[in-house]
């Protein structure tokens, strides 16, 4: 079974395979955790510790499907 802390994982392997992952046209260099879950959702935010881009991205996506449905969006504060 999957969990946020493996996503993660799987998200740094990339980028640091890749320099990058890219999902819908936003370029990700840094994914720092930690992470959270919400139901079947795990989200990375300033508000559970982690960094998206230096803290000026929020990503979310379906835990164990993270690279078919992660979204990645300004963080607004």
């Amino acid at each position: 079974m999957s969990s946020v802390a493996e996503d993660i994982k799987q998200m740094q392997a990339q980028i640091s395979q890749y320099g990058s992952l890219t999902q819908f046209d936003v370029r990700i260099q840094s994914i720092e955790g930690p992470g959270e879950q919400s139901g079947k959702a795990g989200y990375i935010n300033n508000k559970t510790g982690g960094k998206v881009q230096g803290g000026s991205m929020i990503a979310s996506w379906e835990v164990g499907n993270w690279g078919d449905t992660m979204t990645i969006v300004p963080n607004p504060g």
